[in-house]
């Protein structure tokens, strides 16, 4: 049954860190260790992983090959959590039907 008084709440959104993280946990891999098996710097993992930078399209592919993590997968993750962010960061993000700037239809158009 639907009670109304039930509030919804947002849902945390991962990013492709928040995965590579537990996959590294679980296999107890360093940011060193994977740095080294997929080409970059430690530094470069660390900010991934800590969200100062997100993935490219070939460092993903580098990740899969690795750790079997689909590329697809990790990129969309990436770009799901940017525009939640770039939503709570941005007042565009919520149409506003009321504003100057929301598109509307010119009164003499009848198509």
């Amino acid at each position: 049954m639907l009670h109304r008084e039930n509030r919804i709440t947002t849902s945390h959104t991962s990013s492709a860190a928040d995965l590579l993280k537990e996959v590294m946990e679980y296999y107890d891999i360093t940011q060193a260790d994977l740095a080294d098996r997929i080409g970059v710097s430690q530094k470069n993992v660390s900010d991934i992983l800590n969200r100062k930078r997100f993935l490219t399209e070939v460092l993903a592919l580098r990740i899969e090959k690795v750790m079997g993590i689909s590329s697809q997968l990790l990129l969309s993750l990436d770009s799901n959590y940017k525009l939640n962010r770039a939503k709570k960061d941005d007042h565009f993000a919520q149409p506003n039907n009321n504003s100057p700037l929301f598109l509307k239809k010119y009164s003499w158009v009848t198509a």
